[in-house]
């Protein structure tokens, strides 16, 4: 799941109760927990959300911002100790969700470092998440440079919105892969075989390297990649590029178990493509296998 496919969904009451917004530096988690947060509470009609003006909108800023707006619908819980966030401080902010609205339609709380909560931290989290408000709706934005930086409990019940490496980690030998790895998209797009996914796989491949089983680093240079893709392919297989970038930040997980990194990243990338394309032309393409051999 993109940013953008996140506020639609927030600005149509439908987005999930949890959302780990990671990746990126933690300036721009917070700019995009911001905006989400001003779509769910804004008061103009759904289509204009966040219009930026409203009493809402106007009043959800970040605590440290040289700003006396405050609103009290929306929370944040930035790190209280050193090296984690404690549980005494996790409980007392989440005491402001067993209460009702006091101006808006409805909650926004938001963990800044969602990776420092203490094992405690994190299991009073899961049970409020597991209670949902009944009256109101009630939303929690889990900020961390990796959604697995979380408890996979709490992994299970949100829906994880990926933003990107910065640029500053984006390297140019990057975009050049990102090049390559667009062209074998162009390319099984117009043939249809999987040939082209095979050979997109063996791009990701070389965007690191993978001695290490428990290194989660080139999993993301790779879903980085992919996501860049999606600005340099024609319209259309968006959806599929973003659900394996999404994948592709969990491979190392499979690369543990003692498959080779080659090996998951073909399966991810024909899993995901050929079957987008198979759902873009409502079931009628063919893919086309590599011959026996190849």
């Amino acid at each position: 799941m993109d940013l953008v496919a996140t506020e639609e969904l927030a600005r149509s009451g439908h987005l999930y109760p949890s959302v780990i917004l990671h990746g990126q530096t933690s300036e721009i988690r917070q700019t995009a927990a911001l905006r989400l947060a001003q779509t769910l509470l804004c008061e103009a009609e759904r289509p204009e959300r966040p219009c930026g003006s409203c009493k809402h909108c106007s009043r959800i800023v970040w605590p440290s911002a040289k700003d006396d707006a405050f609103h009290p619908d929306f929370q944040v819980l930035e790190r209280d100790l050193k090296t984690s966030t404690s549980v005494s401080a996790t409980k007392a902010f989440l005491q402001g969700a067993q209460v009702a609205p006091f101006e808006a339609r409805g909650q926004v709380f938001v963990l800044a470092s969602a990776e420092s909560l203490t094992g405690e931290a994190a299991n009073a989290l899961l049970k409020t998440l597991e209670e949902p408000h009944v009256s109101a709706p009630r939303n929690f934005l889990l900020l961390s440079p990796s959604q697995f930086d979380l408890l996979a409990t709490v992994r299970s019940r949100s829906l994880a919105v990926y933003l990107g490496v910065t640029e500053a980690d984006f390297s140019d030998e990057m975009e050049s892969l990102a090049k390559e790895f667009a062209a074998s998209i162009r390319s099984f797009r117009s043939s249809g075989s999987a040939l082209h996914l095979l050979a997109g796989a063996e791009i990701l491949a070389r965007v690191s390297t993978w001695k290490d089983p428990r290194d989660a680093f080139p999993w993301s240079q790779a879903a980085a990649i992919v996501r860049r893709s999606c600005d340099l392919v024609e319209s259309g297989g968006r959806r599929g590029l973003l659900s394996l970038a999404e994948e592709l930040l969990g491979g190392w997980q499979s690369r543990v178990r003692g498959i080779q990194a080659l090996r998951i990243l073909e399966g991810m990338v024909v899993d995901a493509l050929s079957s987008s394309a198979a759902r873009s032309d409502g079931g009628g393409s063919r893919v086309v296998p590599p011959a026996k051999g190849g």
